[in-house]
């Protein structure tokens, strides 16, 4: 699958415009983060999340879902998932593709790092 990058705010390529959005509201609110930095757990295994964030010395991984609406996709998040909550549980934060995606990433930034 080919992906057009996108240039955030923060001089980020990003691979969606919706992560564009992310990526600015991040920006914005002087949140630092990195973009697909790969995340090890401790069997060796890694994904890249979309972003991930440190906050008052703890780390965060935020998946942007895209594509739920495949099924190939959501097979794949739903192992995702459970690789984020046996190695890193409680620190995943996710949104989904939505007309409200800007909403819906404003209420979990301010929930998590007001």
């Amino acid at each position: 699958m080919r992906f057009k990058i996108h240039r955030t705010l923060a001089e980020v390529m990003v691979r969606s415009k919706s992560e564009v959005i992310i990526s600015n509201l991040l920006f914005d609110r002087d949140i630092a983060f990195e973009y697909e930095r790969p995340l090890y757990a401790p069997d060796g295994s890694f994904y890249l999340p979309d972003f991930t964030i440190t906050w008052r010395g703890e780390k965060y991984y935020w998946e942007h879902l895209g594509l739920l609406e495949r099924d190939e996709y959501r097979q794949k998040w739903e192992i995702k998932k459970a690789w984020y909550e046996r190695h890193f549980p409680g620190r995943l934060l996710i949104t989904e593709e939505s007309g409200e995606l800007s909403q819906a990433a404003m209420k979990l930034i301010t929930n998590h790092f007001s």
